[in-house]
């Protein structure tokens, strides 16, 4: 049997960002079920939205810790990572959600606009709100394309010692008084603290604690615009609109299409049973809201793709340690909103693996508080 100081299943943002700080205090298997940067779960793709904008200040906080992690990764590689385009989050004049958004940006040092409707169509011409929406604009939001980023992370990893193991399924975990022994389908590995970051399959990997998980699978579009112009980065920040769940980017991994996707109304599934054919009706649903703020959007859905959500009955994330086996640390249910975090998720999985805590305020994300 071999052995080493950690074992980190699943080779995502999470495992690959944990295995990424994990390094530093020994030897370090990470064991991904399928290929490395495969497509099946959540964590591949062009683009994933990075942004401070949170109504609550601790992931607020969370996300500056991430933003300086992104930074040091792209030192660290040489990769440019985080691409600066600025954001917008959309929503009713009447409404308390961007208040709450503002004021916990302001609280953190970050800075934000406050912008009408009508500031918003002179500054950014893509973009035309209903006079009752405003938008919060944040220079310092940006894009993340995520499989880059996870392929740098697992780099990183490796180039510092990290084994990397694809194709091999964890069939059985089995604490022991020193540590943890991990039985996959080619073979046993010992260690003194176990990862879990198996994202859409944590609850199945770790069972014994009932974690009330759901899987949605996602689609996102990527749709013509009829004038490039507008929707180029630097003219068009991204965009959530917080009344009806869509979100979008600029111009960015093609140059006749934006992506956009829907946070709301996917189906759940079984993961036995999935499939990754688009649903032509959602489809056409999210681009009628999209152009909706886009009036030159246009019609040609040119390519889709599916990504899997693995959410909480809260939609906060679970990072805590097993509460019968402290050596081993869970990370998951990110519930669609996780990627942006990867660095400090990473720092925060080395911190309750090596020593049990973690600076950082993790109160929100108890693995026990489902009852």
């Amino acid at each position: 049997m071999q052995t080493f100081d950690t074992i980190v299943v699943g080779a995502g943002v999470a495992g690959a960002a944990a295995a990424y700080h994990l390094v530093e205090h020994g030897r370090t298997l990470v064991l991904e079920q399928f290929d490395l940067l495969h497509e099946r779960g959540s964590s591949h793709g062009g683009s994933r939205i990075f942004r401070h904008a949170y109504e609550d200040h601790r992931y607020v906080r969370l996300a500056v810790a991430a933003d300086a992690g992104w930074l040091a990764l792209e030192a660290l590689t040489g990769e440019r990572l985080l691409v600066r385009t600025g954001g917008l989050d959309i929503g009713s004049v009447t409404a308390r959600e961007l208040d709450e958004v503002e004021e916990a940006l302001r609280a953190a040092g970050r800075a934000v606009e406050r912008l009408s409707a009508a500031q918003v169509a002179e500054r950014f011409p893509a973009y035309r709100l209903d006079d009752d929406q405003e938008a919060l604009h944040q220079a310092d939001a940006g894009i993340l394309p995520a499989t880059r980023c996870v392929a740098t992370m697992l780099r990183a990893a490796a180039s510092a010692g990290a084994t990397l193991h694809s194709r091999e399924r964890v069939v059985r975990i089995r604490p022991v008084h020193d540590g943890v022994e991990v039985e996959t389908d080619r073979g046993r590995y010992g260690a003194a603290r176990l990862v879990v970051t198996a994202g859409a399959w944590l609850a199945a990997v770790l069972a014994d604690l009932s974690l009330p998980l759901h899987v949605e699978q996602q689609q996102v579009l990527y749709v013509r615009v009829h004038d490039g112009r507008a929707f180029a980065p630097g003219r068009m920040p991204l965009f959530i609109d917080r009344r009806c769940g869509v979100y979008g980017f600029p111009l960015f991994e093609r140059p006749d299409a934006i992506k956009i996707s829907d946070h709301q109304g996917a189906p759940t599934i079984d993961l036995d049973e999935r499939d990754d054919r688009i649903d032509p009706v959602r489809a056409a649903d999210t681009i009628a809201r999209a152009r909706s703020l886009l009036p030159e959007l246009g019609d040609d859905l040119l390519d889709a793709q599916t990504c899997l959500y693995t959410k909480t009955p809260d939609e906060h994330f679970v990072l805590d340690r097993h509460p019968e086996h402290p050596q081993i640390v869970l990370g998951g249910g990110f519930s669609g909103h996780g990627f942006k975090f990867g660095p400090v998720l990473g720092e925060i999985l080395t911190d309750l693996a090596t020593r049990g805590r973690t600076e950082h305020d993790i109160g929100l994300f108890a693995a026990t508080r489902f009852g």
